[in-house]
């Protein structure tokens, strides 16, 4: 998570919306491969399961996961929710500032 100083508030209904939809894609991307249990949290997921939640992620929210998750230290589908959350309150910000088009939603 960003530094709190600097952090953006976040609408905590949008956290269980995003909180969903990552936990969902967790769990269709277990359940296309043999052998992989249904995931509990994003511990339970090996490396090329969480790159194909996230890529999966970036294909339904249209956002750049992967390359801002340097530093994530969340374990949860709800850290991951709240990252994205964040991360996307933060973009719109930023373009608000700057005068730069539509915001981007989740």
């Amino acid at each position: 998570m960003p530094d709190n100083d600097h952090a953006t508030a976040v609408d905590l209904t949008l956290v269980d919306e995003v909180e969903r939809m990552v936990r969902g894609t967790a769990e269709m991307i277990c359940a296309e491969q043999p052998d992989v249990p249904q995931p509990d949290s994003l511990r339970d997921l090996d490396s090329f399961s969480m790159v194909q939640v996230l890529l999966e992620l970036e294909n339904t929210t249209q956002l750049k996961l992967l390359e801002k998750l340097e530093g994530f230290q969340g374990e949860t589908f709800r850290d991951l929710a709240e990252f994205i959350v964040q991360t996307t309150a933060e973009e719109e910000a930023a373009q608000a500032g700057a005068g730069e088009g539509e915001p981007t939603r989740v």
